[in-house]
């Protein structure tokens, strides 16, 4: 670790930390401000592991992928939390609920609007990339921590497909 005097530039490290989800057998529509989550009554959050070398450390967020296992017609439009504590996670197709708590926690958000479909089978046949593009966005994870915790929100009206996955990928240039 780092002592206080020594200089920390960022981009020395660079990982790629991931988590993934399933979301529930239904399609049931998003609505914008909706949760996209793994239940509708047991919710979990994104743990992404490892996103600095050292406890409390901090980093670049370069960008966020998330593949998704269904193209649809109308592609999702989202919003990625980053906070670097855990939180209460809404249910799925819930409206977005942070505390004021939670939000003081809030490392950032992360427009992810742009997709490219891989598969165009319609439907669960198909896959879709979706990404932020480039954000390069500084971030600090809490004492005693090297994980960031992520809540999916859609920013769209979106027709999911039964048990799709979402799989995010976030780029970090660690310190």
């Amino acid at each position: 670790m780092p002592g206080t005097d020594t200089p920390i530039v960022a981009g020395g490290h660079t990982v790629v930390v991931s988590a993934s989800k399933t979301r529930p057998n239904d399609t049931t529509a998003y609505t914008a401000g909706d949760i996209i989550n793994d239940s509708t009554s047991a919710p979990t959050v994104f743990t992404f592991n490892n996103c600095v070398r050292f406890e409390g450390g901090s980093g670049i967020i370069g960008r966020v992928i998330i593949d998704d296992s269904a193209a649809q017609s109308t592609k999702l439009s989202a919003e990625l939390w980053l906070f670097d504590t855990t939180y209460t996670p809404d249910n799925d197709n819930a409206a977005i609920t942070p505390t004021d708590a939670e939000m003081r926690t809030v490392v950032a958000v992360i427009p992810i609007s742009t997709s490219y479909v891989g598969d165009a089978t319609s439907g669960a046949g198909g896959n879709v990339l979706l990404t932020s593009g480039v954000v390069n966005t500084p971030f600090k994870c809490a004492e005693g921590s090297k994980a960031l915790y992520g809540m999916l929100v859609a920013r769209n009206a979106y027709t999911p497909v039964a048990q799709e996955v979402f799989n995010i990928r976030i780029h970090i240039y660690q310190d």
